[in-house]
């Protein structure tokens, strides 16, 4: 099978430079089947990680990976067979990937899907008013020692779980969008979804966000900022105990690419748009919860 076209969207992001790297160097992750050949650089002006990087990645992608960097999204789409949203700021979401949408491009939205709940509501309806293969995930969702724990089947149905993340803040897009998604996604991959109502507690350098299911299971997210924290999930289930560490013993992003490849290649997403959706509004409720201390069902924001 010929190298799909891939092309980006948001030049804001380090994944630009680990995508091209995984995909046009021989190593033993090389990821194949995907051609990066063109970019549309965008950025947001009130981000300084977005707008400081921008230009270096820039320089990066047309003159050390050879991409061509593109003035519009109609010379973009033109190019591409698909595409590879990875701006940095959710908020631009939306936006960006509407056009793609429309044009029938198959996209995967890097997370997290957008930087609210409505917006991720849209974009999910505009993939399947016109029938566009999409979806959104962390890398973490699919590191190796995540994927290892979820073949086991000695240690039964999973009765509860908590998750841990690093977690920086970004006032633009508030509590969990930022970075505790990475956390959110390895909940979500033992858990599933099912989630009622969430609970958060903020301090100076932690969330903790409580989550109870309809079937009266507890997941939990401990955001963590200004102390030694990994990515890692505690497991219980029927039969055993069991602590999931992320050890990168392979890279977070080739697992991922393979992901977006497969996808790419058949259409079918490797995470269902139900379940993005679901951890949208998990982490919406959150920030409510976070505002306003109190409990929150997710109910309450459909």
């Amino acid at each position: 099978m010929a190298d799909l076209k891939a092309g980006i969207i948001g030049f804001d992001t380090s994944h630009l430079i680990r995508f091209s790297e995984l995909t046009k160097v021989e190593s033993p992750n090389r990821v194949k089947g995907l051609d990066i050949i063109a970019g549309l650089p965008t950025f947001s002006p009130d981000i300084p990680s977005s707008y400081e990087r921008v230009e270096g990645y820039k320089k990066d992608m047309s003159e050390k990976w050879g991409v061509k960097l593109v003035s519009s999204m109609e010379e973009l789409l033109n190019m591409c067979d698909v595409i590879l949203l990875e701006s940095l700021d959710g908020r631009r979401h939306l936006k960006e990937a509407t056009p793609v949408l429309k044009a029938k491009k198959p996209v995967f939205i890097d997370k997290p899907l957008a930087a609210n709940y409505a917006d991720a509501k849209e974009i999910v309806r505009l993939a399947k008013e016109n029938d566009c293969p999409m979806f959104s995930s962390s890398s973490l969702r699919f590191d190796y020692d995540v994927l290892e724990a979820k073949k086991d089947t000695e240690f039964g149905r999973i009765l509860g779980a908590d998750a841990v993340t690093p977690m920086s803040l970004e006032v633009t897009n508030p509590g969990l969008f930022w970075y505790g998604i990475h956390g959110l996604e390895m909940l979500y991959s033992f858990m599933g979804t099912g989630c009622s109502k969430v609970f958060c507690e903020k301090t100076e350098t932690t969330h903790l966000v409580t989550g109870v299911w309809d079937s009266g299971r507890i997941g939990t997210v401990r955001g963590v900022r200004g102390y030694a924290c990994g990515y890692g999930v505690t497991l219980f289930a029927e039969k055993q105990f069991k602590r999931v560490n992320s050890t990168g013993k392979v890279p977070y992003y080739a697992q991922l690419l393979n992901q977006i490849v497969a996808f790419f290649q058949t259409g079918k997403p490797p995470v269902e748009a139900d379940e993005t959706l679901e951890m949208m509004q998990f982490m919406e409720a959150a920030y409510k919860s976070e505002v306003e201390g109190r409990p929150v069902f997710l109910k309450e924001l459909d």
